[in-house]
């Protein structure tokens, strides 16, 4: 990638992490390794700004599509056989035979046909992410017959005094792993 700093590649840079949130992308868009856009955030905090913000707007954006194809959905091309299949309509001739014909655009191309379909896993996971406190997964462990768990003190405070002699042995640069 040739660099050419003289040229402000920060407004380039800017503009593809709002297209796409992923700094790479910002990066090979603008032309600069991504060290550079590092060095760059780290010193200039109205860039480090701009770029938060770039980044939020490119993950609105994502966020957006993400719900549109959940809800909304998306057409796919129905394949038949290894091939693409396309919209027929029926027409019935004067003879009364049936035929069916392709159904042709406005550039006279047969159109293809096409199912809607919906992400449910797309939709789970926005809602976790906005809705953390109704939509979250969480794990409940019980005791015996739904009671609390109960530890044995004595198989508690040895598990302790080995974690605790575990820790002091790794501080000291000792390579000791008794419970791996």
């Amino acid at each position: 990638m040739s660099i050419n700093h003289a040229i402000d590649w920060k407004p380039a840079f800017l503009a593809a992490l709002r297209e796409v949130p992923v700094v790479l992308h910002g990066c090979e868009a603008a032309g600069v390794a991504r060290t550079t856009a590092y060095r760059a955030r780290e010193t200039d905090s109205a860039f480090a700004e701009a770029w938060d913000d770039a980044m939020e707007a490119g993950i609105d954006r994502a966020e957006k599509e993400a719900m549109r194809r959940a809800v909304v959905g998306f057409e796919e091309p129905v394949i038949d056989k290894g091939l693409l299949a396309y919209r027929m309509e029926r027409h019935v001739g004067e003879d009364g035979a049936v035929k069916y014909q392709p159904v042709l655009d406005a550039n006279g191309q047969p159109v293809p046909l096409t199912v809607r379909k919906h992400s449910d896993q797309l939709l789970a996971l926005v809602l976790k992410g906005r809705r953390k406190s109704v939509y979250a997964e969480r794990i409940e462990q019980t005791g015996a017959n739904g009671g609390p768990i109960e530890i044995d003190p004595t198989k508690r405070a040895a598990r302790v005094a080995a974690l605790l002699a575990l820790a002091q042995r790794r501080a000291s640069g000792e390579d000791a792993c008794d419970l791996c």
